[in-house]
This record gives C-alpha cells, structure tokens and sequence, in this order.
C-alpha cells in the first residue's frame, strides 16, 4: 500500500485516539454482536497422535452432541474453506523491544495465506484502532512499521472490536491472534463479554503471551496469562507462551498452517436454545486415535419476555 512521506512520518499512536472517537461514534449506530439466528457454527482442529492434521474426513465421520445429546450436521466445510483472521498487536509501553518482530511476523502469516483468505492488522495501547482493514495482500502496511510503542494495555476492547468486524465477515471461519505480553489496564469491556462475543461470532482465538519470565510470577502476569489462556481454550484456539518473543515467527506459521487443516460444522440445537444459559459441546469423530479441538460450547441468547397485555374486557 501506498502512503505519502507525511502520513509514514506520522506516528501511528497519535492517530489512534482520533480513529477510535470515530469508530466509537459509528458504533453508536450498530447493533451489538448477536445471532442472526440459531445456527452454531464450530471450527475443528483434527490431530493424530502424532500431532500430525488428519486430512480428507467427510460430514458423516463427525458426531455433534450439544449437553450430550446428539443433534444433527445441517453444515460442513473442509480444509479449502476460506479464513478472515484478525491480528491484534499490543503496541503499550512494555512492547517496545518488540513491536518491530510481530510486524514481520504478521507480515510472514500474511505471505502464507491461500488466496481468498484475509487478514486486517489492529492495534492497541490506551486506545483501539484497525491500522489496516481486511484483505489478502501479503504485505504489511507501511506506516505500521513507525509504531512508537507508548500507554496503558485496552486489550479486551481490541478483542470486543475485531469481533464486531468479523461477525460482518462473510467467512465462516473466522480467527483472531492476539500478541500481548500484559494485563489489560485499559478496557472498558470485560473478559467475560469478549467470551461472549466469542460465541456469538463463532471467532477462535490464539493468544500468544510475551511477558519476559522475569515477571511471569508476579500478580499482574498471572492474571493476563489466565485471561489469555481462557480466551484460547473456550474458543477452541490455542495459547502459546513466548517470553520475549523467541518464537513468535513460528507461532505464526504453526497458526496459519491450522486453520489452513480445520473442519468447519453447523447445526441448530434440538431443542432451539433461548435459555441464556451456557450449553457445552461435545464432538466425535468415527476415526480411531485422533484428538479434536474446539470451542467448548456457546451461550444461548435469552428469549425477550412479552410486554404485558391486558387484553379486552
């Protein structure tokens, strides 16, 4: 992509609050992320015992049970379906070592995608901004290389938006990867409402925490990798411990080389599901000796009571 000199020179945290004012204002027209309906939506990662994708599976070699009833495939994708995956880089003070790693990172994760995958690039410090929207160039835009890593960690904020963006996605298979070595300090949306809208959105994620080892015991770490941790296993993602950011490179591609193996299934819940409570998923497979991941079940939207009538007299 194309910039001119000025806007490259910008620094690019000082572009993010305004950029956040105006989604914040746009927001203010959407709805929330919801169901459209009562579709759930699963993307399974399939492995043999050696860690090893197992490839060719049809519909009918999976079993979907919902609170351990079985309920029937009415979708099914392989491998060859498309992704959209979103990348969230911490870019708050603590990042500074490491801001200009996850960019290559993100650049080599883009370099490969399959051709009608996509990616967008967001960043996060005091503020939220989507640094570059969704597409399937391989190319990390320019002016996020003048990063200047500085402010507090809006972590869940960040999360909560991408999952907005992708909920409007017309990929089925949607990811998000978030690099992070902190707590949040920032948000004003929660852990549990980013796992929410998880659900909602049918979005996996992989957490990759960087915190130096040298502080992986104090409170604060302990509480961001638990977060980071709670995101990836609820979701069916994976969380990836990386202090100081030695094996960000290969995270990448073990990441992009997994959603390029996953199975994608649908069904609607038998019975139909407006309890607001959390239902959990079971998924088995008719091949012997392999594991599956997934997400471990969704909440259910909460049917709205009626307005009291009356009636005629």
């Amino acid at each position: 992509m194309t910039r001119t000199l000025a806007s490259v020179a910008l620094l690019l945290l000082a572009s993010i609050a305004p950029m956040a004012q105006q989604r914040e204002a746009r927001d203010k027209d959407q709805p929330s992320i919801s169901l459209t309906s009562n579709l759930v939506l699963l993307n399974l990662t399939v492995t043999d015992a050696d860690q090893r994708y197992v490839a060719g599976l049809r519909q009918e070699d999976f079993h979907v049970l919902e609170d351990d009833r079985p309920q029937s495939i009415a979708i099914f994708g392989s491998e060859s379906l498309p992704f959209a995956a979103a990348i969230l880089l911490d870019v708050s003070g603590s990042m500074e070592r490491m801001v200009k790693i996850a960019c290559a990172a993100a650049r080599n994760f883009a370099e490969k995608m399959r051709g009608e995958d996509v990616f967008a690039l967001y960043a996060f410090a005091d503020q939220v901004a989507q640094v570059q929207p969704f597409g399937s160039s391989p190319d990390v835009d320019e002016i996020v290389w003048s990063i200047r890593p500085e402010g507090n960690t809006a972590l869940y904020d960040c999360v909560y938006q991408a999952m907005k963006d992708l909920s409007q996605r017309p990929e089925r298979r949607r990811a998000i990867l978030v690099l992070s070595d902190g707590a949040d300090t920032r948000s004003r949306q929660s852990l549990d409402t980013c796992l929410r809208a998880a659900s909602d959105a049918s979005v996996t994620i992989y957490t990759v925490n960087l915190m130096d080892k040298d502080f992986a015991h104090r409170s604060e770490a302990m509480i961001a990798s638990g977060a980071m941790k709670a995101m990836a296993e609820r979701t069916g993602g994976r969380y990836i411990n990386d202090p100081g950011g030695a094996r960000m490179y290969q995270a990448f591609e073990e990441i992009v080389e997994e959603l390029s193996h996953q199975y994608t299934i649908g069904y609607f819940p038998t019975p139909e599901r407006q309890d607001g409570k959390w239902h959990k998923i079971r998924v088995e497979v008719s091949k012997p000796n392999v594991q599956i991941r997934t997400r471990q079940g969704y909440q259910a939207p909460k049917k709205k009571a009626l307005p009291f009538s009356p009636g005629k007299w």
